[in-house]
């Protein structure tokens, strides 16, 4: 199986996105575009989304990967899925953080996401 050319990886500082990262880091190959979003509910919120991206950029440095970084405002399940969209991404890396009551209380942005992607989804756990 090739690797894929170009991954989006949503990143908001939970164990579950730091995993995404992780699996995202690993799936580059020569030639991917990695690209990796974090979502600000707000605008009031851009400052820790920066702060956000800042911290997975470095993770990803360390690994010897390169990777665009997005900032955003609004909903993370229509932002991530605008991110692939835009980026015309093979794989949307997310990752999965709650339990299943709390899935089923609330739902998850890793669930909406395999519902509604376009492209191919990786969730890690």
């Amino acid at each position: 199986m090739a690797s894929p050319r170009k991954i989006v990886v949503g990143y908001d500082g939970s164990e579950g996105s730091r995993r995404a990262l992780e699996r995202a880091a690993e799936l580059c190959g020569y030639g991917s575009d990695l690209t990796i979003v974090s979502v600000a509910h707000d605008k009031d919120g851009l400052e820790k989304t920066r702060a956000l991206l800042e911290e997975a950029s470095d993770h990803i440095l360390r690994l010897r990967t390169f990777a665009r970084l997005s900032e955003r405002v609004g909903d993370p399940v229509d932002e991530l899925l605008a991110a692939a969209t835009e980026t015309h991404a093979d794989l949307l890396v997310v990752g999965n953080g709650k339990t299943r009551f709390e899935r089923a209380l609330h739902g998850s942005v890793s669930t909406s996401v395999v519902h509604r992607a376009v492209c191919d989804v990786l969730v890690a756990c």
